[in-house]
């Protein structure tokens, strides 16, 4: 996908990406490989006079107004094509001074910036940057470490404590050199200074975070969209290259490496997204600088990761100079050494611990915005109610579950649905939780009869009835059409025979969602039909299954003889396939479509504070988890704000799920590593952590193992092709 979302940012999207195309920024780029000096590219002027160079700055000086979110849209695509030249150092300098700059600093530099008369870059401060700058009455002495893209600046940034200066390339005592470069198309510069003088009127008071801040937000955006074009050129390949007489995209291992390089991009897009906004929705800048420092650890690694899975990939063409391949490979070890993914993990690390946590919301659409106050009286009036009465007022109401269409929900578009959640949360309402029952009971409503709906629809809201879903069987694994249970005609009904197995929470229910075959000689998806199954029915034998933790939470259901009347047959005969996909539509929403994060560790920063001395690069693992489990939040967030805008469905349901499941296993490994030794024992710590490295990998099995779910984002996000023995 993209970080643009709205209608508008598509458009600007679309319109930086034909421009660089027009000019053929990757072949420029290409031009420099070994080119002995760096030019300005030919767009640079035209670029400018676009407004591109000051889409983020004040209008009162030559900028666009806009802000960071419509920036980074922009850069991303620079990304994408990784075009050569200062634009995104030049950018980042720019935001700092018109974030931290006093009307007097931008009136003095942000037209030339805007107008792309002056280049600029910015130096990062703090450990391991090698920036040992030091400010003494007006004296500015030491090394300003690695320059990102310094090569061509007229004007650099450069942190120093808590602050930063503006220092002009032909400053007295300021040594510039550009060594030979990695990226040859952007290239960096080593800054020298010996007693450079600077007055009051060059120093950015306080800016250093800020600008820290900015730079990590926005050439993280610049990952992304390189990140994602790693993405898009191997499936193009993937799916033209063939060997053993088939394209590569089909065999599984190349789609788990373009699905896993997806899943990667899509979590640091939306990070990346979520940092723009922070920078400008009036959120404190303690929660910008977490944002900024989430995305630089997801969106960074995630660029430097795709471009080498990219040239693997590609296989040997890709290893080749001629190939593009290593253009962004050089980009993206070049961002990753200078950006540092691992330092800005352990900077969220340090954030947290001080407490600093980001809330992010959504703009809500008018329409939206105009029902709050009756869903406001609402809540407050269910919340008044006795516990007992408060369910069944939301059934009646169809508040229960407001998306489901009436009478049963309240077809509630998105930004509806965004407010009742925020006010049944300020009134203290809580809605019942259905888990299984819930995605069953819609497909009913779905695809049943009106008498069915009248007859299960009302008790099972009212957990009268708990439901569980007889799909899996034991041959047939992950292979949902693998079914092998059959259901012969007899008079009135039919009589069902054969096996299900882990079946969650059967034990407890008194009805079930089947698939069973009605007939034999149709091929693999035809010939299916969806029945209800009576639990209690004497053909019916539930046994529970221990698992690793030795609870019991999954079972074999054994069906001898079972009568299940016509009236239970939800939909056609032998088209029963659709049913049965609207319900793994279901659960694949609500298990991908939760918001916590899942599987935390529970408060990993008092973990940390305890014990984080004893694990090696505690901080930088705690923080990648942190930045990681936000993300998982912010792909909904994402895809609800998609909703509201009306935009096409996005990838984030299968891309949840898949995290989701891979989430528990490098959880448990942390907590593994925080109990230590005391692993060994069922008790205290290490019992907690034990029992979750046992009961987490099972979430990589549940609901479709998760090597299933990479093929499904392959196949059918990617559009990569299906083994044809699979179909």
């Amino acid at each position: 996908m993209a970080i643009a979302i709205s209608e508008e940012h598509r458009e600007l999207a679309r319109t930086t990406r034909a421009f660089l195309a027009s000019h053929e920024a990757r072949a420029a780029n290409r031009a420099l490989l070994e080119a002995d000096q760096e030019p300005l590219p030919e767009f640079w002027t035209e670029f400018a006079d676009l407004g591109l160079l000051g889409l983020h700055l004040p209008e009162e000086h030559g900028g666009g107004g806009a802000g960071l979110p419509e920036l980074v849209v922009v850069v991303e695509e620079l990304g994408r094509a990784v075009a050569p030249g200062p634009a995104v150092p030049t950018v980042v300098a720019a935001a700092v001074i018109a974030a931290a700059g006093t009307p007097a600093q931008q009136a003095r530099f942000l037209p030339g910036l805007a107008a792309g008369g002056t280049v600029a870059a910015l130096a990062l401060g703090g450990p391991g940057t090698g920036n040992d700058l030091t400010l003494t009455g007006g004296v500015l002495s030491g090394g300003a470490g690695v320059v990102l893209g310094g090569g061509l600046a007229s004007l650099f940034v450069l942190v120093v404590g808590d602050d930063a200066v503006v220092v002009p390339a032909g400053a007295a005592g300021l040594t510039v050199e550009v060594p030979p470069a990695l990226d040859p198309s952007r290239r960096s510069a080593r800054l020298t200074l010996r007693d450079v003088a600077v007055g009051a009127d060059d120093v950015l008071t306080g800016a250093a975070r800020r600008a820290e801040a900015l730079a990590r937000t926005l050439f993280a955006a610049e990952a992304v969209g390189g990140a994602l074009e790693a993405v898009e050129v191997a499936t193009a390949y993937a799916k033209v290259r063939e060997q053993f007489g088939r394209p590569i995209g089909m065999f599984q291992a190349i789609k788990h490496h373009l699905a896993n390089m997806l899943v990667a991009a899509e979590l640091g897009t939306a990070a990346v997204w979520d940092a723009a906004r922070a920078a400008g929705d009036g959120s404190p800048p303690a929660q910008f600088e977490l944002a900024a420092a989430t995305a630089a650890t997801l969106a960074v690694a995630a660029f430097a990761a795709n471009a080498s899975l990219n040239i693997q990939v590609h296989g040997g063409i890709g290893y080749t100079w001629e190939h593009d391949a290593h253009l962004l490979q050089r980009r993206a070890t070049t961002l990753e050494s200078v950006l540092r993914p691992g330092a800005a993990a352990a900077d969220v690390t340090r954030l947290g611990l001080a407490g600093v946590a980001r809330v992010s919301t959504l703009q809500l659409p008018p329409e939206a915005e105009a029902a709050r106050a009756d869903v406001q009286a609402f809540a407050r009036g269910v919340a008044a109610l006795p516990a007992a009465e408060q369910r069944e007022r939301l059934i009646a109401t169809g508040y229960v579950q407001p998306h489901w269409p009436r009478p049963w929900g309240l077809a509630a578009p998105a930004g509806l649905q965004l407010v009742i959640d925020q006010e049944f949360q300020a009134a203290g309402v809580r809605r019942p939780a259905y888990g299984i029952t819930g995605w069953v009971i819609l497909t009913l409503v779905q695809h049943g009869t009106s008498d069915q709906i009248d007859r299960y629809v009302h008790r099972a809201l009212a957990q009268e009835e708990i439901w569980c879903q007889l799909f899996s069987e034991p041959a047939a694994g992950s292979d949902a059409a693998g079914i092998r249970t059959k259901a012969d005609r007899v008079e009135g009904g039919w009589l069902v025979n054969g096996q299900k197995v882990w079946t969650s929470g059967a034990q407890y229910c008194q009805r079930g969602f089947a698939t069973v075959r009605t007939d034999p000689a149709a091929p693999k998806h035809a010939g299916v039909t969806m029945m209800i199954i009576d639990l209690t029915h004497p053909g019916v034998e539930v046994r529970p299954l221990r698992q690793v933790t030795g609870t019991a939470e999954f079972n074999e259901v054994f069906l001898t003889d079972v009568f299940v009347p016509d009236a239970d047959v939800v939909g056609t005969p032998n088209e029963g396939w659709s049913v049965a996909r609207a319900t793994l539509g279901n659960e694949r929403v609500s298990i991908g479509g939760g918001v916590s994060g899942g599987f935390e560790v529970a408060n990993v920063f008092d973990l940390y504070r305890e014990r984080g001395a004893h694990v090696p690069a505690a901080a930088e693992r705690v923080g990648r988890h942190v930045a990681e489990g936000h993300a998982l939040r912010l792909l909904n967030l994402r895809r609800a704000e998609r909703a509201v805008v009306g935009g096409e469905p996005g990838p984030e349901g299968n891309i949840t799920k898949l995290v989701l499941a891979e989430r528990g296993q490098t959880v448990a490994a942390l907590f593994l590593d925080f109990a230590g030794p005391e692993a060994a024992f069922a008790e205290g710590l290490g019992a907690a952590a034990g029992t979750s490295a046992l009961a987490w990998r099972g979430m990589t099995i549940a609901g479709g193992t998760s090597e299933i779910t990479r093929n499904q984002i392959a196949e059918r996000i990617l559009g990569l092709p299906r083994d044809p023995l699979l179909r």
